[in-house]
Parts: structure tokens; sequence; C-alpha cells
């Protein structure tokens, strides 16, 4: 009984979590993934050699600009082939994830071109035309009622070539899938192992809606 009821609680804990870092006003979400990034939950992306997001963000990059959205602790930014893109922004709601992320462009040699901010992605304004805007592990925080207002609000920063990559983790998070490809126009869908879906789709040249 000891054991279920811990289970239960557990089940209840990590639902309210969700709950709130997908609804939540921008400061609880701050402070909730402040408190994961400080505790060690996120260490897992700290290394990310051979992510199968490279290759797609570094094929349309252009030698040109990233916005990447949901950075975390700034993996992307280190790994991506440097010689891909010339400048890199990396924005997180927490400012933990954004301050590791910093240290770690320092680290790598990167600081000239990549900058990091705290900001919450469904409010964030990016300061220029971007060739890749790029939801690594973030869209589907978004409440789903909500994503295809931001994809369409995030469509007038990308550069006449620009696109949009995205990872999705499988089936349970068909809708969105359904949404990008019901409204964007698919340059490429990619299914990787464990069902994650990498999209690259760009506005659509029917107009959106």
């Amino acid at each position: 009984m000891a054991r279920w009821l811990d289970a239960a609680r557990t089940k209840g804990r990590n639902v309210t979590r969700g709950l709130l870092q997908r609804h939540g006003t921008s400061s609880i979400k701050k402070r909730l993934w402040d408190r994961e990034f400080s505790r060690g939950r996120w260490d897992c992306l700290d290394r990310m050699p051979n992510d199968c997001l490279y290759p797609h963000v570094e094929r349309h990059a252009n030698h040109g600009s990233v916005l990447d959205l949901g950075c975390g602790p700034g993996t992307t930014g280190t790994e991506l082939a440097a010689e891909a893109y010339t400048c890199y922004t990396g924005v997180d709601v927490s400012q933990v994830a954004v301050e590791k992320a910093r240290k770690r462009a320092e680290e790598h040699r990167r600081a000239d071109k990549n900058s990091y901010l705290q900001a919450d992605l469904i409010s964030y304004v990016p300061n220029g035309p971007q060739d890749v805007i790029l939801f690594g592990d973030s869209l589907y925080y978004t409440p789903v009622r909500l994503i295809l207002s931001v994809l369409n609000r995030y469509s007038t920063y990308l550069k006449p070539s620009g696109v949009f990559v995205v990872r999705i983790y499988g089936s349970p998070y068909q809708k969105i899938m359904d949404i990008i490809e019901d409204h964007f126009d698919v340059v490429d869908k990619r299914v990787y192992v464990d069902q994650v879906f990498v999209l690259t789709f760009r506005p659509s040249a029917r107009g959106q809606s």
C-alpha cells in the first residue's frame, strides 16, 4: 500500500509539474525550470554529440543566424559545427540554464558568436530575421491552443529562405505535427530511434491560416 501511495503521489506531482510548465505564468515557469536545472535534473543535456537535430540546422543555417528557443544549458550552441553559422542566439525561460549556457560558450570559445538570454518563448521578440528558428525540445511545452499563433508570429522573423526545425517525441504529440503539416510547408520530415521526429518547415506559400 505504501509503495502504491508513493507511486500515486509521484504521478500526481509529475502531472501538476507538466501543467504548470505548459500553462503557468512566465514567473512560475522560470521558478520551476530554475529549480530543476539547479538540482541537476537536466544534467543529461550537458553533452549530446551527434544529436539528430544538428545536421538539419547546419544544412539550413547558410552560415547565418540561428535562434534556439528553449536552448537549455547551451549544448546545441557549442556542438553545432562552428562554420555552419555566424550568429547563434539561445533563449530559455530558466536563468540558471542561461548562465550555464554562457559559461559553456566561453569555455568552447564561442562567446564571440553565441549569445544567451532569459525569456519565455511565447512572448520573446527576436532582434532580427533568422535563417533557422529551432525548437529542439520546447514546442510541446507550449499549450496546443497557442502553437499555431506562436509559429505564425515567429514566421515573421524568418528570412525568405529561412526554416523552422522542430523535434517531436512521437505519437503523444501527433496533434503538434498535424498543426505543422496542416498550416506550413514541410521541407523535410525524418523519424529517428524511438519515434523521434524532426520536421523542417517554413511558412506556407498559400499564406498563413
